[in-house]
């Protein structure tokens, strides 16, 4: 049976297949090519001033977290805002399919929509909490905000830390020069 993108080992870096000895006969120059190629450092990125208040709060909330795991640069302004804004309009949405959900008789008012002719369907605020859902969830794999994406994230190895931290560095530079 085939597999999907999901399926398989996961890929190697590309130095760690030349150090193997290219085992896999790709080609070498792609194998340089991406081996030398440029990293992106990690930093904030520079956030719209066209975000909700919501928006802005969900960045605010989020860049830390994502600088912390190296996964965010000065370049992914436009996904980052795309997924702020998003989760911003998903919250806004749900609030108010609550709030005529609240006040209807059936408790469906914010879901299903009823027309005189006794026609229903899905209420406009819940196909747009639906599309806002969808352009979180798209937005947010690019940075691994789910388990399925974070799986498949690709990030750079953590530095490693002080052997001898604060005092203790001291003593060793006695010792180890």
């Amino acid at each position: 049976m085939a597999g999907n993108g999901n399926s398989g080992r996961p890929g190697k870096p590309a130095v760690l297949k030349l150090l193997q000895g290219n085992r896999g006969r790709e080609n070498v120059g792609d194998l340089l090519a991406a081996a030398s190629a440029p990293i992106v450092p990690v930093g904030a990125p520079p956030m719209p001033d066209v975000l909700s208040v919501e928006a802005v709060e969900e960045w605010d909330r989020l860049v830390p977290a994502l600088i912390s795991l190296g996964i965010v640069s000065e370049l992914d302004s436009m996904a980052l805002a795309t997924y702020c804004q998003a989760a911003a309009d998903w919250r806004r949405y749900q609030r108010l399919i609550a709030a005529r959900n609240a006040t209807s008789d059936d408790e469906l008012g914010g879901d299903i929509q009823t027309f005189k002719t006794g026609a229903q369907q899905m209420h406009v605020l819940r196909q747009l909490a639906n599309d806002a859902e969808k352009r979180a969830n798209a937005a947010g794999a690019q940075f691994g905000l789910s388990p399925m994406s974070r799986r498949n994230l690709k990030t750079a190895p953590a530095q490693q830390g002080e052997l001898f931290p604060n005092e203790q560095r001291a003593a060793a530079d006695k010792y180890f020069t």
